[in-house]
């Protein structure tokens, strides 16, 4: 096996989610270098392991538009539950690079509620429509400039639900989660935008605050609740050294 002479990142956020019903397309795209720009896999293998370390499946891997891309058989006959591995063996200038994912079957996978038109329709901002980052796609934009902050917030609402204990493969439906992801990512495009621009410095406040409102207000029906049960997301707590206020 050549030598691994170079870094290349599989930049996935968070565990693969399987829906329990269907077959469906995983993907990892790899990326290198100082544009971040996608490399083509030569070639390369995927290997699902079962909860219990067995090989589940290894289905065939294809490289489309420069990314690794694989079919995985139907789950409707496996249990909903996470320990499953997803490994890509991906080979790159004549190096095998290894890549190793968690994976959760899901019966209800959380879908991202959103699109670019949230962001400035209805509770959004209108200016975002003509503004996007420097760099990003045409100068006034042509609605696809705020897609990675939309991503990167539903990515947010997946790692938040892990970090606080919930089972993404148990959740039927959430209360709230448009509200969640939407005042996300409108946080952070905002954030983008504020170095320059006193208006977006304090509609990103606005939304930072409005963020911890709508996590702290989120309910969450569970595979198996009463239909009429709906469980709270955790609130949020301040700290403050010994002795002295909270500001």
């Amino acid at each position: 096996m050549a030598e691994q002479a170079l870094t290349y990142s599989a930049p996935r956020q968070v565990p693969y989610l399987l829906g329990l019903l269907a077959s469906q397309v995983v993907e990892c795209p790899i990326r290198h270098g100082i544009t971040g720009s996608l490399v083509a896999p030569s070639s390369g293998t995927l290997t699902v392991e079962q909860p219990n370390g067995t090989t589940w499946a290894t289905p065939t891997v294809s490289v489309v538009s420069s990314v690794a891309s694989a079919t995985l058989p139907t789950t409707a006959a496996e249990s909903a539950g996470d320990g499953w591995t997803l490994v890509w063996d991906l080979i790159i200038d004549s190096a095998h690079y290894f890549y190793r994912f968690d994976a959760y079957i899901c019966p209800f996978a959380p879908h991202c509620p959103i699109s670019v038109l949230d962001l400035w329709g209805g509770d959004g901002i209108a200016e975002l429509q003509h503004r996007v980052p420097q760099g990003r796609d045409a100068e006034r934009g042509d609605g696809t400039g705020w897609q990675p902050e939309i991503d990167a917030a539903y990515y947010a609402l997946i790692q938040w639900l892990l970090d606080n204990g919930h089972r993404p493969w148990q959740i039927r439906g959430m209360v709230g989660m448009r509200t969640w992801v939407l005042t996300k990512a409108l946080e952070s495009c905002c954030r983008h935008l504020a170095g320059t621009d006193d208006v977006f410095a304090r509609h990103q406040r606005n939304f930072y605050y409005a963020h911890k409102a709508a996590a702290a207000s989120l309910k969450i029906q569970y595979e198996g609740d009463p239909a009429g049960t709906r469980r709270g997301g955790p609130g949020y707590v301040r700290l403050a050294p010994v002795g002295r206020p909270w500001c």
